[in-house]
């Protein structure tokens, strides 16, 4: 029995972890490869899929990952998270710290792709961190998903003058960050 080799729009999304309209737009721009059928379909070949699932930061350094930190002061849910993301996206280092200590420090040994930061932590000013991060030349470019159970006129108006990339109201559904994530992965 062969194995099917070109999948259709649906399935490489499947595959990947994103919705078909993500596929669609990596092959209107050229990213992800595709052949037209008579019917005016695109098919994926799966070897073109496949390397995405492994997609590093340079690809001068093979040995790199993406790379998300997570910063809650809330551990239950940052284990949940954490354990979510790792299950939904097997290629993606993940990193958690739950006070502004940790998160400094691991901001700058692992340098990462991401964060993903709760702006209402219990001693940390969520938006001070993202002003910080965004202000510094060597952190200037990690991408950001706020994360808040409250999401105001005014939060989010701040949220956008500080540039960050994407934000998320708690509780939300590990599928609906899955789809903030992955185009950010495969930028």
């Amino acid at each position: 029995m062969t194995k099917k080799s070109l999948l259709t729009t649906s399935e490489a999304a499947e595959l990947l972890n994103v919705v078909p309209t993500t596929i669609r737009h990596w092959a209107n721009i050229g990213r992800l490869p595709f052949i037209t059928t008579l019917g005016g379909h695109r098919r994926f070949d799966k070897n073109d899929i496949l390397p995405l699932l492994s997609k590093t930061k340079n690809s001068k350094d093979i040995n790199t990952t993406f790379t998300i930190l997570i910063i809650d002061d809330n551990k239950e849910f940052l284990n949940m998270l954490a354990k979510s993301l790792k299950n939904a996206l097997p290629f993606v280092t993940i990193i958690c710290a739950n006070n502004g200590f940790d998160a400094g420090d691991l901001l700058h040994r692992f340098k990462p792709d991401l964060i993903m930061l709760d702006l209402m932590m219990t001693n940390i000013d969520g938006f001070s961190m993202c002003n910080r991060i965004k202000s510094t030349p060597s952190t200037c470019n990690i991408k950001i998903i706020a994360m808040s159970k409250v999401l105001t006129d005014k939060s989010l108006m701040h949220i956008n003058e500080l540039g960050i990339e994407n934000c998320v109201q708690k509780p939300f559904n590990p599928q609906q960050v899955k789809q903030v994530i992955v185009p950010i992965i495969f930028q």
